[in-house]
């Protein structure tokens, strides 16, 4: 069975140069490892033709995004690109990294879409790289469990701030296990009970038998991988920032 298509979460900033690029890179590093289902592109709403023109992406961003080991080369080299209506038409998530820049754009552009986007509160001034990651990682978090967005993260910026309640970021426990019955002696190594939906949950089973080097499916919401690979599967989940409980002998 073929992998399903990876959704889309669309980052918008201004110039598609700094913060939009910044969400980009770090949203599909956490979200690579997860097997989270989704990929993040960015846009810009209102591209300067000669400064978001004359190379790839700011270099403070650049900077932000080599101090955290990221290497993606793809994303790193493309120019700045414009934002279109099939952009967002094709994406399953829009988010606007600063709400009183953007809106105003969006309004102009794609007023139809304005209900469509989440808005965050992140300036284009230096110092933003944190308050992206950890803006991104609430994302991620929202998009396993399908909470909603009940404020920014309790992360101090200069003319950002809240007393909203944070977004919960409460880890995910995954169970792992082992069924041998009914199996005529080839018994599978489980992972279940988990909030992932269906398209994440074949990027993990992918991941975990490449990582096992044997054979896995997905049934019934849960991830089977073939021969008593619990071991490896509880180091592996681990390593991709989930809890694991194991289940049985």
């Amino acid at each position: 069975m073929p992998a399903p298509t990876l959704r889309t979460v669309l980052f918008l900033c201004t110039g598609n140069f700094y913060r939009s690029r910044m969400a980009e890179v770090f949203f599909n590093a956490v979200a690579g490892k997860m097997g989270l289902g989704y990929r993040a592109v960015s846009r810009g709403l209102a591209l300067d033709p000669v400064k978001h023109r004359s190379a790839p992406m700011a270099p403070l961003a650049l900077q932000e995004i080599q101090a955290r080991g990221i290497a993606r080369s793809d994303a790193l080299t493309r120019l700045p690109a414009a934002v279109t209506l099939a952009d967002c038409e094709q994406a399953a998530r829009i988010v606007a990294l600063y709400s009183k820049e953007h809106r105003p754009l969006l309004e102009a552009h794609f007023p139809t879409l304005v209900d469509q986007v989440e808005f965050w509160e992140v300036p284009d001034k230096p110092g933003v790289a944190d308050l992206i990651d950890a803006e991104v990682k609430g994302l991620i978090a929202r998009l396993l469990t399908g909470g909603v967005r009940t404020g920014p993260p309790t992360l101090t910026m200069p003319e950002v701030t809240s007393k909203e309640a944070p977004a919960s970021k409460k880890p995910i426990t995954l169970k792992v296990g082992r069924e041998v019955a009914g199996r005529k002696g080839k018994g599978v190594t489980t992972i279940f009970d988990t909030p992932l939906h269906e398209a994440a949950l074949y990027q993990l089973a992918t991941t975990l038998k490449q990582k096992c080097g044997t054979g896995g499916t997905v049934k019934e919401g849960r991830i089977e991988i073939q021969g008593d690979q619990r071991e490896r599967i509880v180091t592996e989940l681990q390593k991709l920032g989930y809890q694991v409980k194991r289940v049985g002998g």
